[in-house]
This record gives C-alpha cells, structure tokens and sequence, in this order.
C-alpha cells in the first residue's frame, strides 16, 4: 500500500520488501481520473510472470483533494479453481479478463494473448467468432467489468455449441427425404391420374384445331375430370353443328356475292357500252355542225357548240372515273417494293409537261421505298399531285412540298401547298364521290379523285386524311402499313 502526497510524491509505503510494482503513479492516476472522495480500479500491469492490478482512492479534508491512497492487488487463481469454474460455466468454456485497451489478458494464472478480434471493445455488444492459433473456432461474448478499466471475455468452442443443432439438422435432413420421397410417389401416382385424361383432353383439342370437328373424349370417371370430359364433347357437337351451319351461310353468301358482282359487272358494260354511245354521238355531231356549219352559225351558236361539246367531254370523264372507283373495289392488288422517289419525280415530271409555263416552286424531300400495288399507288401520287396543282395555280409563287413525316411511331406521306385551301369543318366531305368544296366554275374536275384516292390508301391497310386553312393551302397525309 502507498500513500502520496497531493503533488503525486510517495508518502509511506507498506508491504511486503520482495515486490514492488514498478509503474509510473502518474500513469496510473491519469488512466483513473478520479475527483474527490471517490475511488477506482485501475488496469492490470504485468511484473514477470504475475499480474498487479491497482485500486485508489482520494484523501480529501474540506472536500480538497490533499493526497491518494494506492493498494496494489494480484490477481491469481490456481488451476483446480479455474477447472471447477469452466465446468459451472459450460463444457469448454474459458473465461479470460483483460484490459478495456486490449493490451493485456489473463486467464488469471498467467498472461495470454490477446483475442483476434481488432476492436473488442465495438464487438462488445453484439456475440463474435474467431480462432486462436492451433485451436478449433469459438464463440465469443465481451462485457466490459462495471468501475474498472477491465474487459471479461467468455468463449463457448463453437463445435460443443452446434453440436446439437447439427444432431438435430441431420435428423430434419433423414425425416424430410422420407418425407419429400414419399410425396413425390404419391405426385407421380396422383398426376398418373390426372395427366392420363388431360393428355386425352389435349389430343382431343388438337385435333379439333386441325379442323375435324368430330373429336371427342372417352373417359369415365365421375369426378371433375368426368365432367370436363363431357362437357368437352358436348362442345364438340355444338362446334361442329355450328360449323356446318357457317359453312352453309357462306355458301348461300357467296352465292349472293357473286349474283352481285355479276349484276354489277353487267351495270358497268352497260355504263361503259350504252352511255358512251351517245356521248360520242353528241360530240360527233357537234363537230359536224362546227366544221360544216361554220359559216351559217353565228358567235351565239358556235359558243353553245362549244359548251356542248365541253360538257359531254366532261360526261365521258365522269363515266371513266366512276367505272375506275367500281372496279377499284374488285381489282386486287399486288404489293412489290416500291422506289417512292423515283416514282414521284416521274410523276412530276409529267405532270410538268401539263403545266409548261408554270413557276411552281418545288421541295421534294428523300422519301422512304414502301410495298404495295405500283399502278394503284402511282394514282394516288398523281390525284394528290394533280390537286395540289390545281388549287395553288392562281397564286403568284406557288409552292408544292413532298415529304414524310412521324406520327405515333409510324411514317407519314405529306403533300402540302399554298393555294386556295378549304375550311375545315367541311373536311368530312373531301372524299366523298362528287363532293366538292369549291365550285365547277373554279376548278375543273369530276369529284372522284379524293374518293378513289380513300379507296386505294385503306384497300392498302393505311389511313388518310387531309389539314387545310382556307387561302392558306392544304395538307394531305397518308400511311401503308409497314411490311
């Protein structure tokens, strides 16, 4: 035992000559920190093979601290102690104190090395595993010791701890194969009896779905799989009857159809044949009474003949485009790859023959080569070419731009100009046969251009419409269907 001033300086001293602790006072007290009338367990030093750990307190008058009183205590155990303590705690448990820095451990009879575990002081609040040199692994546990500067470790060897578990883990592994063994037999045995009319069922489908309509199923049995059976050849029959039926109507419908077409077909000979006639009679005797007659017919006259002989023209325009819109409906198309640009520019370059003289200003831009019927598409590009034409012709600049365009992730043809336009709230009308938004008087034409124009487009698959603002031109797009 020591007694030190309050300077820190030994005092008296106690005890037995042969053992002196030698560690700095002023260590020991700067590790402890103590304020007045207080004490405190200090760390545990080593003095050769024995281990001193320190408790102190302050001496205090008139709550000032005037000096400090230092009993150093060894901490030992024998071994038999030890043993009989392991055995309390759990078969192959050791019990180890240290300091809360790590730097010295014990098992109390000599000094140890440290546990592998870099911060015990961070892993003291949750369990750890590590091993020792040459030993088997364990499970760990650190508490730090209540008002000293001391660390208790206890550690469980890993294999005593889950050898129960794994004891335990082989028994669920033997129960569970037996179990799972068991199970897949029963499976196998009660998909046998399920599988065996299903595959009966699935065969009986395919071959309804082959076309023949007189499959059925042969399974007796009185469960759901009897029932789904029967009601599956009921179906069968109903199938079939109605089958026979639509086979039936389509036949009396075809019929029908071709009695139709037939009739339709004799109306357009008797259009093409019968109305014609006629019309090449009136033209011809017109131009008789304007070559002969000449010099007997006076301006009154010759301008009626003239009126007569333009507006049966017109009649035979109007014959032509209404055979083409009814044929259109029979004709079938056939779809080959199309160069768009190259067919434009033929177009245009026609179409510009027509116009000679004219100052239109075009913008063709790189169109995209599509799939479809090469005379039918070619009529599209030429009514819509034509109109636009037509309709911006009285402007001093008129301007035509050809282009395409994405809408909803698909590719837009568009024709726009800058000429007379339309209003848009008769747009509906734009492709209806002889429905017309602006006069005869203004522009010529028969009224069927837009309407035969719809047919091709949706008889391709596409869409069509048209934008316009009137005197501020028009806009036509259209789609076909990406092959």
């Amino acid at each position: 035992v020591e007694l030190l001033d309050h300077n820190r300086r030994p005092v008296l001293r106690v005890g037995n000559p042969g053992i002196r602790v030698d560690v700095s006072t002023d260590s020991v007290l700067s590790n402890l920190q103590l304020p007045p009338d207080s004490c405190g367990v200090g760390k545990i030093y080593r003095v050769k093979d024995r281990m001193y750990y320190p408790i102190v307190a302050t001496v205090t008058d008139k709550k000032q601290t005037i000096g400090y009183i230092i009993r150093w205590r060894s901490t030992y155990a024998t071994l038999e102690a030890i043993n009989q303590f392991s055995q309390l705690l759990g078969t192959k448990a050791a019990l180890y104190i240290g300091n809360a820095d790590g730097r010295l451990w014990t098992d109390l009879t000599k000094p140890v090395n440290p546990p592998p575990v870099d911060n015990i002081l961070a892993a003291s609040e949750a369990y750890f595993d590590y091993s020792r040199p040459k030993a088997s692994p364990v499970i760990a546990r650190a508490r730090p010791v209540a008002n000293t500067q001391w660390m208790l470790l206890l550690e469980f060897s890993q294999q005593t701890i889950l050898e129960g578990a794994k004891r335990f883990l082989s028994w669920l592994l033997i129960i569970g194969g037996v179990i799972t063994a068991v199970g897949i037999t029963l499976a196998w045995i009660m998909s046998r009896n399920i599988t065996e009319p299903l595959k009966k069922l699935t065969a009986a489908a395919t071959t309804m779905a082959s076309g023949n309509y007189t499959a059925s199923v042969d399974v007796a049995r009185k469960d759901e799989l009897g029932e789904l059976a029967y009601a599956f050849n009921s179906m069968a029959v109903q199938i079939a009857n109605a089958h026979n039926d639509l086979e039936q109507k389509v036949q009396e419908r075809t019929a029908q159809l071709e009695t139709v077409n037939k009739e339709l077909e004799a109306f357009t000979y008797s259009i093409s044949h019968d109305l014609r006639a006629p019309l090449r009679g009136i033209i011809g005797f017109t131009t008789i009474l304007e070559e002969d007659y000449t010099n007997k017919l006076d301006d009154e006259a010759k301008r009626i003949t003239s009126v007569i002989k333009s507006n049966t023209i017109k009649m035979g325009h109007l014959i032509d485009g209404l055979l083409t819109f009814s044929r259109m409906e029979r004709k079938d198309i056939v779809k080959i790859k199309i160069h768009t640009n190259v067919m434009v520019n033929e177009v245009i370059d026609h179409l510009r023959e027509q116009n000679a003289g004219s100052n239109l200003q075009w913008n063709i831009q790189p169109l995209p080569d599509i799939n479809g019927d090469a005379n039918t598409i070619r009529q599209v590009w030429v009514n819509l070419i034509s109109n636009a034409i037509k309709y911006s012709a009285k402007k001093e600049l008129p301007c035509i731009e050809i282009g395409t365009t994405i809408q909803k992730g698909k590719t837009f043809f568009y024709i726009k100009d800058n000429g007379v336009g339309f209003d848009e709230q008769y747009k509906d009308k734009l492709f209806k046969v002889f429905q017309r938004l602006h006069g005869a008087d203004e522009f010529e034409g028969t009224g069927i251009g837009l309407a035969l124009v719809e047919k091709i487009i949706l008889k391709h698959g596409g869409i069509i419409w048209g934008e316009g603002e009137k005197d501020k031109g028009a806009s036509f797009y259209f789609s076909l269907p990406a092959e």
